[in-house]
């Protein structure tokens, strides 16, 4: 991976976007927040205190005994930030209900490089108190706090932060910046309320608004590989929305950047610690400025099996593991990724 370059002649304005591209990466949280901090020099006032109203949840972290802090090898004055991103499936304010998707999100200590592992919601883990089960229960037993030590135990790895939306309604994103067009993966048709009654995605570049983006990033059992290739689609449409809240007509435009950041707002959780400090402090220090900066990959599996009880599972590969939790903890996912292109 090689660092992009601005080229000469740019204003200060669209410098600072390309700097902003990665506000728009963490699209499932700090994506948006972080976009807004850092663009804090033409953002409205009201989307800035847009960023104090997400909601911060005592609890959401664990306590205990817990991973060290993330280390580095790298010349800086910061450190890396592993970050746990959960799309739950609630159904009621009574239950925490089961993720939907499991994301890490690794930011480089020198804060050019970001990195989307993501963790199939089928993996059989242990889950601390309760055995092993797929990994996606873990939030509906503890909530992310329970999640959070899930993922240390598996990885080795110290989550610093967790935020949690409904990906049903962090979806309505899409709707917010006018549509997004995603690479698509796997081809594919789906029930949908168009003509013809069906959705019909072919592999590479598709257009979808939010009702189509929802169905997009839920179809499972139509899909080749199931819930991998979901996860995959999951990937590939915060990719679209992030170069879509990237681009001058969204970031640059102080009114529809802050419909995003309020929308964010409404439906995004995030732990005590994540402090308008920390996001601003996290946005400001950003060196990414090109999609090349950005690594989507998929945690390690061995194959698939079936508990005794029937429930079909992914297998986890254990040592695959345990190399990418080092990688997350030591800062080396630079190395991790090119040891393992595939």
């Amino acid at each position: 991976m090689t660092e992009s370059t601005e080229k000469p002649g740019l204003s200060k304005a669209s410098k600072r976007r390309r700097r902003r591209w990665f506000g728009a990466l963490i699209i499932s949280v700090v994506v948006i927040v972080v976009g807004s901090a850092a663009a804090v020099g033409y953002v409205l006032t009201s989307t800035v205190r847009s960023i104090s109203q997400v909601e911060r949840v005592q609890g959401a972290l664990p306590t205990g005994s817990r991973p060290p802090e993330p280390t580095t090898s790298a010349q800086t004055t910061t450190a890396p930030v592993n970050l746990l991103l959960i799309g739950s499936d609630k159904r009621s304010d009574t239950e925490n209900g089961r993720s939907d998707s499991f994301v890490v999100l690794h930011i480089s200590a020198d804060r050019k490089n970001a990195y989307l592992v993501s963790f199939p919601r089928d993996m059989w883990v242990s889950i601390p108190g309760h055995g092993t089960a797929k990994i996606n229960a873990a939030y509906s037993w503890g909530g992310s706090a329970l999640a959070v030590q899930t993922l240390e135990q598996l990885t080795g790895a110290r989550i610093d932060h967790v935020a949690t939306t409904d990906f049903s309604d962090f979806v309505g994103l899409v709707d917010v910046v006018g549509g997004v067009t995603v690479d698509n993966p796997v081809a594919s048709k789906a029930p949908g309320n168009v003509k013809g009654g069906y959705y019909n995605w072919p592999k590479g570049p598709v257009t979808l608004d939010g009702a189509a983006a929802l169905v997009f990033s839920r179809q499972r059992y139509e899909l080749p590989n199931g819930d991998l290739d979901r996860a995959l689609r999951q990937r590939a449409l915060l990719k679209a929305l992030a170069l879509k809240v990237a681009t001058p007509e969204v970031l640059a435009n102080p009114a529809t950047l802050s419909r995003v950041i309020s929308t964010v707002s409404q439906y995004v959780t995030v732990d005590s610690q994540m402090t308008d400090q920390v996001i601003f402090d996290l946005a400001t220090s950003m060196r990414i400025t090109g999609s090349n900066q950005i690594t989507m990959l998929q945690a390690p599996l061995k194959g698939f099996a079936r508990s005794a009880d029937g429930q079909d599972y992914d297998v986890v590969d254990v040592a695959g593991v345990a190399e990418l939790g080092k990688a997350l903890q030591d800062d080396t996912m630079a190395s991790y990724v090119a040891a393992h292109p595939s």
